[in-house]
């Protein structure tokens, strides 16, 4: 019998009895200087504001996505002190939202 050849197309499934498969990458993780003036930045736009400063994706984007990602390099106290802070201005802006709204 002739020798094993290697395949010419490999194939995508990994080998199943013990071959290791590469680590995933890394995923990104902001830098704290970056999230810090990101929620600073955040903040100043919202205290600033009269009614909601972005359209409803963008506000969803920003609320619900973004600013949990910035806060998740804090520390847990620092975070908390970020996230009671926008949430005051978010409510505030809520409560002029619902006022405009018919």
């Amino acid at each position: 019998m002739p020798a094993a050849q290697a395949e010419l197309f490999p194939s995508p499934q990994p080998d199943l009895f013990g071959t290791p498969t590469p680590p995933a990458p890394a995923a990104y993780v902001v830098p704290y200087p970056i999230a810090v003036n990101t929620l600073r930045r955040t903040l100043a736009d919202l205290t600033a504001a009269a009614v909601w400063p972005w359209d409803p994706d963008m506000k969803a984007a920003r609320m619900e996505r973004t600013v949990p990602r910035l806060l998740a390099v804090l520390a847990p106290d620092e975070a908390a002190d970020w996230r009671m802070r926008i949430d005051e201005q978010a409510a505030r802006l809520d409560r002029v939202d619902g006022r405009l709204t018919p």
